[in-house]
């Protein structure tokens, strides 16, 4: 699992950092050709804790044998969840996934 942290640092004071944003991103499925599909949770106030698992309460992921195996996508005032398909897991990196994740979400629409 990836988490990426957002935060707020007033006048770049990292002393006053205050946390505006988690998003999480989970391997839902690995596919023979070296792709994947990931869920994506964004958590956009708080409590920052597990976005995962505050979306499997909501019944916005299914798990299978303790996996995630599907995302149903929704937003609401608190999270955006979403669905990353056919990552490749060795061609793309990490960043790559981020972006994708962020796009997923919406974010570029906005």
């Amino acid at each position: 699992m990836i988490r990426v942290t957002f935060e707020l640092l007033p006048g770049g004071d990292a002393e006053k950092a205050r946390t505006i944003g988690l998003m999480e991103i989970a391997n839902i499925k690995t596919l023979p050709d070296g792709t994947a599909d990931y869920g994506v949770v964004l958590t956009r106030t708080p409590p920052f804790r597990g976005a995962l698992r505050a979306a499997w309460r909501k019944g916005a992921l299914r798990f299978d044998d303790r996996a995630v195996n599907g995302v149903v996508a929704g937003e609401d005032d608190e999270t955006i969840i979403a669905q990353v398909s056919g990552h490749h897991r060795t061609r793309r990196g990490v960043y790559d996934l981020t972006f994708r994740a962020l796009e997923a979400c919406g974010l570029a629409r906005r």
